[in-house]
């Protein structure tokens, strides 16, 4: 592995030991085979037309580096995808619509594989191009339309002209960031009261953020709930690496050594392993019981990446080609694997989440994870380039990969979980035993025990 573990301290901390890159598996296994013959890209196991599936992209310079949401693609279960995309098509003006609003139909196609037959679809009026759709367990979503949220059932019986659309939220507050555990078992919602009719878009205004957290019930065939689970307000939008167990706390022990803190919502911290990096490391859940994060190797480019879990062990670190940038991520967390999609610029990457005007993009590329060794298990290009997740999808098993590329949609078929890496999955999630919280648990209150820490 392109890793070397020392101890520093009271931590095991991980270390790239030297530059490389991982290779996928079935490219080491064809390079090992032989090393002359001239490889080509992975080919995909289905390949569907979009434009049969009535998809038109509509992209632009300037609507993508604002962050439109383009399409979602995903994983309802192993032989039916959910596909929703913006619409060409001219909607009549509604009595209800407000000052500002951008209205757009969206298309949503439930897709049977591997034939690509639409065996369900709906029409949704969004008013504004943020992101509106989640995946939840057991093929459940979430929907937002301007500060409501609604749960999906797309395979369900009930309302199937609407694919299972429930309410669950109505709110008048703006939406600012919603964000899921990687079990998707616990949600945290951030809301800001809504600029005013006659308030001048140009004046800069603070409003206080209303973060609100719901434990999320999706079982198979049963309506979502949403159980409330506490209140908290912040001055500002925020972004934390969490799991229903709960939150991640990256501890600095000196220049470039850092450590990871778990603080259980049930009031026990686990002291976990830490990362040897130039800049303050990044962490994102895989599931309950693993995380990666973005680390850098001299610098600011965040060009390193470790595996960590609850069990306090650094298990890999590796450097990558592109430093993260326009960064989204899908898990199967039942397995450990996890995609990355990756925005490649020519040059640096810009300070600022949009970028300047003059960044060069090249494309987006996504990579498919192990979680034991960190073994990249597939590497394939994604276009259009968009913002937000959506032009990929990791299925729930961890074995597919669907992917929007040029005109296609395309699925590739991933190599079997080996047995080393269940076994160690199933030890990792002993690790969660000990933490888990009491099942009406105030998660706010707790949250804020631990930001006092």
């Amino acid at each position: 592995m392109c890793s070397i573990r020392h101890r520093y301290a009271h931590r095991l901390f991980a270390v790239a030991a030297f530059a490389c890159v991982c290779m996928p598996v079935h490219l080491r296994a064809e390079a090992a085979a032989d090393e002359t013959t001239p490889k080509g890209p992975p080919k995909p196991s289905v390949a569907l037309a979009l434009e049969q599936l009535g998809y038109r992209p509509i992209v632009s310079n300037q609507t993508m580096r604002a962050g439109y949401a383009n399409a979602t693609l995903n994983f309802i279960d192993p032989e039916h995808l959910l596909f929703t995309f913006s619409a060409r098509k001219l909607l009549k003006r509604e009595p209800t619509q407000q000052e500002g609003d951008q209205d757009h139909a969206v298309i949503a196609e439930v897709i049977h594989l591997p034939d690509g037959k639409v065996v369900r679809q709906a029409e949704w009026r969004m008013h504004d191009h943020a992101s509106y759709l989640w995946p939840l367990a057991n093929g459940h979503f979430l929907l937002r339309i301007r500060g409501d949220i609604y749960s999906l059932d797309p395979m369900g019986s009930f309302n199937t002209e609407h694919l299972g659309q429930r309410e669950l939220i109505r709110s008048s507050q703006q939406l600012e960031m919603l964000d899921i555990s990687p079990e998707r078992d616990l949600l945290m919602v951030e809301t800001t009261m809504p600029d005013r009719v006659g308030d001048d878009p140009d004046e800069q205004k603070s409003h206080p953020v209303s973060v609100n957290f719901y434990k999320v019930e999706a079982l198979p065939g049963m309506p979502v709930r949403l159980l409330d689970r506490g209140r908290a307000s912040s001055p500002d939008i925020f972004s934390i690496a969490f799991t229903a167990m709960g939150v991640l706390q990256t501890v600095r022990e000196d220049r470039t050594h850092w450590g990871f803190d778990f603080h259980a919502f049930s009031g026990k911290t686990v002291e976990l392993a830490g990362m040897t990096s130039t800049c303050r490391p990044r962490s994102v859940f895989v599931s309950s019981a693993e995380f990666f994060a973005y680390g850098c190797r001299g610098g600011d480019d965040r060009k390193l990446m470790g595996g960590f879990n609850l069990l306090s062990e650094a298990k890999w670190v590796f450097t990558i080609d592109d430093a993260p940038f326009w960064v989204a991520v899908d898990t199967a967390p039942a397995t450990g694997r996890f995609a990355v999609r990756n925005t490649l610029t020519n040059g640096g990457v810009p300070d600022q989440p949009d970028g300047p005007a003059g960044v060069d993009l090249r494309g987006q590329e996504v990579r498919v994870y192990g979680g034991r060794e960190g073994e990249e298990l597939l590497r394939v290009a994604s276009s259009p380039t968009q913002r937000p997740s959506g032009n990929f999808a990791l299925s729930p098993d961890g074995l597919k990969l669907a992917v929007m590329h040029d005109d296609q949609l395309e699925i590739y078929t991933l190599p079997a979980i080996p047995a080393a890496d269940v076994s160690l999955h199933k030890k990792e999630q002993t690790a969660l035993a000990p933490l888990r919280p009491a099942e009406d648990v105030d998660v706010a209150s707790a949250m804020s025990r631990t930001s006092d820490q």
